[in-house]
C-alpha cells in the first residue's frame, strides 16, 4: 500500500497507531494469571520478601529458580515477550494466603494482599503469577 497521497498529519497519526500497536501487549492475555503446578527448585525466600516479590522478565532469569521441567511448564504457559512473572515466597502460618484483585482500568492495576493466618505453625509459601507487561501492580 502507498500512503504518499495522505496529508502529513494523517500520516503521523497512522504511524503512531502502528507503533503503539507493535509495542502494546496482546489485550487477549489475562492481566493476572496464577501459575499452579510449577515449583521452584529452591524456595527463593532469600531473594524475595512478601513486600518485594521476585520479578522475572526472561526465561534466562527464570532458569536460576526453576529446574528444566518446571521451566518448560512456565515457558509453555506464558510469553515473556508480553508477560512477566512475579514470585512471592515467604514463611508464615499455614493459613496464610495471598489475595489479588484487578482494578478495571486500562492498563489494569493489580493489587496483591497478604492475609495472615491465625495458626502458629511456620510453613513455607510460594505463589507464582504471570502479569501482562503493561499491568501495574502493588503489594499491600
Amino acid at each position: 500500500m502507498h500512503f504518499k497521497h495522505l496529508p502529513a498529519p494523517m500520516l503521523a497519526v497512522l504511524w503512531l497507531a502502528t507503533a503503539v500497536a507493535a509495542v502494546e501487549p496482546d489485550a487477549k492475555i489475562a492481566p493476572v494469571q496464577e501459575l499452579d503446578g510449577i515449583q521452584a527448585k529452591r524456595l527463593p525466600v532469600q531473594a524475595t520478601r512478601i513486600k518485594e516479590p521476585l520479578v522475572i522478565r526472561t526465561a534466562d532469569e527464570a532458569r536460576a529458580y526453576f529446574d528444566e521441567a518446571n521451566l518448560k511448564k512456565l515457558t509453555e504457559k506464558i510469553d515473556f515477550a508480553q508477560q512477566l512473572v512475579l514470585v512471592f515466597a515467604w514463611r508464615g502460618s499455614g493459613q496464610d494466603r495471598l489475595e489479588w484483585s484487578v482494578a478495571e482500568s486500562y492498563p489494569e492495576q493489580a493489587t496483591f494482599k497478604l492475609v495472615r493466618g491465625r495458626t502458629k505453625d511456620l510453613r513455607p509459601h510460594l505463589k507464582i503469577y504471570a502479569l501482562r507487561s503493561n499491568v501495574t501492580w502493588t503489594q499491600r
